[in-house]
């Protein structure tokens, strides 16, 4: 086993003891830390949650990025739903992360407070890079400043840190992951005037270079987050390269468009795409696009070109005007298409290769004042 474990770290960037606390203490008692660090990575990420507690060499191993990486040459990241939500009994924006194997939620820590700024901040879009979570922009209250910041949330630490603002103060933009790099398009100044200004983000340089957007979609200001609070637009990306936002335009005709970060250039898209926004709630999983038919109840799929779209059979029972009703988000994870919705109750479907259902479930949460979660974003965050 020893042999198989050398094995599967020498395929990537060496020997880790580089990185390994200086420590006249072994990790693990009889084995050299390269393989202690081995077995530390096949662990489930709840039990490495605890086991950060177990020395300072222990924490700095577990919360080193080599280790995530560890963890994907072995193949034993786990999934997690993380949403955002806004609770209108606290006033506070909180994020909380679904712990699939044991069915529960997590709150996570607090993001830091800015000297200075006492009001909850609204606005912020999210995104995921590398096993970690990464929040930008926003707005200090309902007519408080916008804000450059960027936060990045490492998971097996629960801990929050600061990157390198933006190059320009903004709320609400479009974020997605393009060829490796952060990109924050457009969004809204402090009076919710559009903003065509767009960066990029290098991780590994930690620094914010502008990029082109030209054609812009027109995206309407968000209401500020309060009990019924909908969407306006959707943003989704499909193979990890094509980046597609669905709007309403002024006269009320659905729109999609594609932006391609190599000319910086938005397009209008075919038609047949429209479905993304027509049903308001889409995701893509599996490498197709699923969307919720709410006039006819129905789970409908097709593929990464929006043609041939096809109902999921088996969810016609489903209560479908009440998860509605609900404000929900839908992301998809694993062979699961994930509804969460008002007072963080998350509904599961499992589908089979062939499209059809083989189950559907729902957790109900416990915990006071969970009940006025109002969803705002979701992300999957592998780790």
């Amino acid at each position: 086993m020893a042999s198989s474990l050398w094995q599967a770290s020498a395929s990537g960037s060496g020997s880790c003891s580089s990185w390994l606390s200086s420590s006249n203490w072994p990790l693990l008692p009889g084995l050299p830390d390269d393989i202690a660090l081995l077995c530390l990575a096949r662990l489930p990420r709840t039990v490495l949650l605890s086991l950060r507690g177990v020395s300072k060499a222990w924490r700095k191993a577990l919360e080193h990025p080599e280790f995530y990486e560890t963890r994907v040459r072995l193949g034993r990241t786990e999934e997690w739903l993380y949403v955002e939500s806004w609770n209108a009994g606290t006033q506070k924006v909180s994020w909380f992360a679904f712990d699939r194997a044991e069915a529960k939620w997590r709150k996570l820590a607090p993001l830091p407070k800015k000297r200075g700024f006492p009001a909850e901040v609204f606005g912020r879009s999210s995104t995921v890079l590398d096993g970690r979570l990464f929040v930008v922009g926003g707005k200090a209250g309902i007519s408080g400043p916008t804000l450059r910041d960027l936060f990045i949330y490492s998971p097996l630490s629960n801990r929050w840190s600061r990157g390198r603002s933006m190059i320009n103060t903004r709320h609400s933009p479009l974020v997605s992951v393009l060829n490796g790099k952060l990109y924050v398009l457009g969004g809204f100044d402090c009076f919710n005037k559009p903003m065509i200004a767009s960066e990029c983000y290098h991780f590994d340089k930690d620094e914010w270079t502008s990029v082109e957007s030209q054609g812009h979609p027109c995206l309407p200001a968000p209401s500020w987050y309060c009990h019924g609070w909908q969407p306006l637009w959707q943003g989704l990306l499909l193979h990890n390269k094509d980046f597609y936002c669905s709007y309403k335009m002024d006269d009320s005709r659905a729109a999609v468009k594609h932006y391609d970060p190599n000319t910086g250039k938005w397009e209008l898209r075919k038609p047949t795409l429209k479905a993304l926004l027509r049903y308001g709630l889409s995701t893509v999983l599996g490498g197709k696009l699923y969307t919720i038919d709410w006039a006819a109840g129905r789970v409908r799929t097709a593929g990464a070109t929006g043609n041939d779209w096809i109902q999921v059979k088996g969810l016609e029972e489903l209560p479908w005007v009440k998860i509605w009703m609900g404000n929900p988000q839908m992301v998809g994870v694993g062979n699961t298409l994930y509804v969460v919705k008002r007072g963080l109750q998350i509904l599961g479907i499992e589908l089979s290769a062939a499209e059809t259902t083989q189950d559907w479930f729902e957790y109900v949460p416990a915990g006071p004042g969970v009940e006025k979660e109002e969803v705002i974003s979701s992300q999957v965050l592998a780790t």
